[in-house]
């Protein structure tokens, strides 16, 4: 693990693209985290960077309530994979400092994959890509969850 990284998901498969840096970090520990929110037996997200300010720097953006279950829908793709590589030993909390993406052509749903993403990266995970489509009369990316 490496401590605060960015990953950045991109996706372009129709006449607009979803473009999502994300930044965020993990941590291991042998007792339940003291922040954070349980989404497997052994996973634990914190969202409250994100939920609760801005950086000071303006790089980021403050996320709607409607946006923060994304970030715990990519989490919870994660987690199976991530009890499994870490066993019963180790609680995982991944703290999402930073999220920036330009306000207009985008999707929350993107959220998901952009976390998905990072914790792939983050942890050597297996990298099976996410079938996603684009619906033309919908104008809107569809993803398989």
């Amino acid at each position: 693990m490496g401590g605060v990284r960015t990953t950045s998901y991109r996706l372009l498969r129709g006449p607009w693209g979803i473009a999502i840096d994300l930044t965020a970090e993990a941590a291991l520990t042998r007792e339940p985290p003291c922040s954070g929110e349980q989404v497997g037996e052994r996973v634990w997200l914190d969202v409250t960077p994100v939920r609760e300010h801005v950086p000071a720097d303006r790089s980021g953006v403050r996320l709607t309530p409607e946006e923060l279950p994304w970030l715990r829908h990519g989490m919870a793709l994660l987690t199976l994979d991530l009890e499994a590589a870490h066993g019963q030993a180790q609680h995982t909390l991944i703290t999402v400092h930073r999220v920036l993406f330009p306000e207009t052509d985008f999707q929350p749903e993107g959220l998901a994959a952009a976390l998905l993403q990072w914790g792939r990266e983050e942890f050597g995970l297996d990298a099976r890509s996410v079938e996603v489509t684009f619906d033309r009369e919908a104008n809107r990316y569809v993803y398989p969850w």
